[in-house]
């Protein structure tokens, strides 16, 4: 099918790529379907959460454990089970939304409410995590240059 977007204007996406959020997203209720795309020419590690319910929104996000290996994340057991993901952890994948600043000084990370995805069924959602050193607005560069960098 074709999506045609705001940043990425018309790409051909198949189903099978396409991740459920039931619930949608906070600030995006509407918005239940979405693919994930990653530009393969940065030289960075970011991906983007594409709404396929609507073009004009999209979400910035890098892989957790890929650019924070020592992130650790508190999650509900009953979060895990909304996405169908009960013992099989390795179809889990964790990201973090970011915004992106004029530059990576103004740049943040949010530490407190990673989307996390089972990469089986292709169910997401977004959780708060019982971390209390996590926070919404964690500067992104202070995440790269103590926990291993893009």
């Amino acid at each position: 099918m074709e999506l045609v977007t705001k940043h990425f204007g018309a790409l051909v996406v198949s189903e099978s790529e396409m991740i459920i959020f039931e619930r949608g997203l906070p600030g995006f209720p509407n918005d239940k379907r979405f693919i994930i795309i990653f530009d393969e020419s940065a030289d960075n590690k970011v991906y983007w959460l594409q709404s396929m319910d609507s073009g004009d929104v999209s979400l910035a996000l890098i892989d957790s454990f890929g650019v924070m290996p020592e992130y650790d994340p508190l999650i509900d057991e009953s979060q895990f089970a909304e996405i169908g993901l009960e013992d099989d952890i390795e179809d889990l994948l964790v990201f973090n939304v970011i915004i992106i600043g004029d530059d990576l000084s103004n740049s943040f990370v949010n530490l407190k409410a990673p989307i996390i995805i089972n990469n089986n069924n292709k169910k997401g959602k977004q959780v708060v995590v019982n971390n209390d050193e996590y926070y919404i607005n964690h500067r992104l560069e202070e995440c790269l240059e103590t926990e291993g960098g893009m």
